[in-house]
């Protein structure tokens, strides 16, 4: 099938590692230009030199980038635009969790959730808005998770937080459709990405991997028996991206194994 995603310019925030970096491999691999930003140079040095194994240089831009700054996405966005002559496609994946119940979680996390949850997903898109009208229309697609309908006690932070993303996704579907531009939401379940590997490391260093997240899997119910791979997020992902959706925006894909019973 071809997705229409050939000479397509897709920016994805946080594309360093886990599932933001599967995507821009698979982006690569359906002839599109990529450009990925992430905090930590050396792990954007890392991602940058895998990334050349599925495309050529002229299609790759990497930058180090604090999502949660504006100056920074502002400068990344431009960059990316002027590096590529435009852009068609913003996947808004950096992220990460917070455990801890609410007694528990300090000001400052609750601030750091905030930052990356909200601001740095509005920093993202009005900096890119311009672009996409530019273009004719685009997609835009924030990475979130099935917390967002179905909370855990002990990660409050981050799944109030992720709520409210939820709900911004959905408003700027509305607001933005006007300028022909989609926004979508996909809901994460348990993935196996780089988080989980630091959590496996931490808490069950000599644990074999498979038998790690299986067991995982067991614990935690999903039904489909296992926990999801970056590739199964970054296929729905490439889809909401694709010709093949443009009449869906508003919508939340989940890619959990049929976790969770929230409608």
């Amino acid at each position: 099938m071809d997705l229409g995603l050939n000479g397509k310019i897709a920016v994805i925030m946080g594309g360093t590692s886990g599932v933001g970096l599967k995507t821009a491999e698979m982006f690569l691999q359906e002839g599109a230009k990529v450009a990925i930003c992430g905090r930590n140079e050396e792990r954007k040095d890392k991602a940058y030199d895998h990334l050349m194994k599925y495309g050529e240089a002229s299609s790759i831009y990497a930058a180090t980038c604090d999502v949660t700054n504006k100056l920074d996405v502002t400068s990344f966005i431009e960059n990316t635009a002027s590096s590529f002559g435009g852009i068609d496609i913003l996947v808004n994946a950096a992220g990460q969790s917070v455990m801890g119940y609410f007694f528990d979680v300090t000001d400052e996390q609750w601030e750091q959730q905030i930052q990356l949850k909200y601001f740095a997903i509005i920093y993202a898109i009005r900096a890119v808005h311009p672009y996409l009208v530019k273009q004719g229309g685009g997609r835009i697609i924030n990475i979130n998770a099935t917390l967002a309908k179905e909370p855990e006690r002990h990660m409050v932070a981050t799944a109030a937080t992720r709520a409210g993303l939820l709900n911004l996704s959905k408003t700027l579907s509305q607001e933005l459709a006007p300028d022909n531009i989609l926004v979508n939401s996909v809901s994460l379940g348990l993935i196996r990405t780089d988080q989980w590997e630091r959590r496996r490391m931490k808490n069950a260093p000599d644990m074999n991997p498979e038998d790690y997240y299986a067991d995982l899997a067991k614990k935690r119910n999903i039904p489909i028996g296992r926990v999801g791979e970056a590739e199964e997020v970054a296929s729905v992902i490439l889809f909401l991206a694709s010709k093949q959706s443009s009449y869906v925006s508003g919508s939340t894909i989940e890619t959990a194994g049929a976790l969770g019973k929230a409608l």
